[in-house]
C-alpha cells in the first residue's frame, strides 16, 4: 500500500515538474534518489539552463562538479641574457731593437770620409726616427781595416761617423738623439793573410762599415 502510494506522489510531482519546465521553456530532469537517501525518496527539479542529468556521468544524482584544475605548480623565471660576442683586438708584434750595418764600400770611396749619393740606406734610416720620437739616443759607429796606423784609422773612422750623422740630420732628425764614435780598427769581422795590396784591401772590406744601433723598430701586419 505504501509503494503504491510513494509511486503515484511520484508521478504526480513529475507532472508538476513537466508544468514548471514548460513554463521555463527548458528541458525536463527527473531524478529520483536511492533509497534510504536522506531517509526517503528525493525528486529533484533542475533550475532552468542546467543541463540534463546523464545516468553514470556524475557520481551521484543531482551532484554538478566543478571542472578539476591542477594546482599551479612553482613559478619560473628564465632570464635572457644578452649575447656578448667577444672582440679580440689583434695583437700587436712586440717592437725590436735592430742594427744596421752598412758597408764602407757603399757609403765612402776608399780611404776617403765624404759620402757616396745617393743613400737609399740612410733614408731608411731617418724616416724610421723620424716617425719614432721616442727613440731618443742612436749611436753610429765608425770602423777601419788594420792597414795604416792606429792613430790615423781612428780618425778616419771618426770623420766617417761624423758624416753619416750629419746626412741623417739633414733628413729632420735632431743632432742630440744621435751620438757619432769613431772606433779605428778595432772589432773586425775578417782576418786576412798578407798578400798584395790590391787582394789585401778587397779581403779587408767587411772591417771598413758603419753600424747604426739600437734603432726599434715595429713591424707591422697587414
Amino acid at each position: 500500500m505504501k509503494r503504491t502510494v510513494s509511486l503515484v506522489a511520484v508521478a504526480a510531482m513529475w507532472v508538476i515538474g513537466c508544468s514548471v519546465a514548460s513554463a521555463h521553456g527548458s528541458r525536463v530532469a527527473f531524478y529520483v534518489g536511492v533509497p534510504g537517501w536522506w531517509g526517503a525518496p528525493y525528486v529533484g527539479y533542475p533550475y532552468p539552463g542546467y543541463p540534463p542529468y546523464y545516468p553514470g556521468y556524475y557520481p551521484y544524482p543531482g551532484y554538478y562538479p566543478y571542472p578539476a584544475y591542477p594546482p599551479p605548480g612553482p613559478a619560473i623565471y628564465v632570464e635572457r641574457r644578452p649575447t656578448v660576442v667577444a672582440h679580440t683586438p689583434p695583437s700587436r708584434p712586440a717592437p725590436r731593437l735592430e742594427r744596421y750595418t752598412l758597408s764602407a764600400q757603399e757609403l765612402f770611396a776608399f780611404d776617403r770620409d765624404d759620402l757616396r749619393t745617393p743613400q737609399p740606406k740612410l733614408d731608411e734610416i731617418a724616416k724610421v726616427l723620424v716617425a719614432n720620437p721616442r727613440i731618443k739616443t742612436v749611436t753610429i759607429k765608425g770602423y777601419t781595416d788594420r792597414l795604416g796606423s792606429d792613430a790615423y784609422n781612428l780618425g778616419l773612422s771618426q770623420r766617417r761617423a761624423d758624416s753619416v750623422k750629419a746626412y741623417v740630420v739633414s733628413k729632420g732628425v735632431a743632432a742630440s738623439r744621435l751620438i757619432a764614435i769613431g772606433k779605428g780598427k778595432t772589432d773586425p769581422r775578417v782576418r786576412c793573410e798578407d798578400s798584395d795590396h790590391a787582394t789585401l784591401i778587397k779581403c779587408l772590406e767587411p772591417n771598413r762599415r758603419v753600424e747604426v744601433e739600437q734603432i726599434t723598430v715595429e713591424r707591422r701586419i697587414g
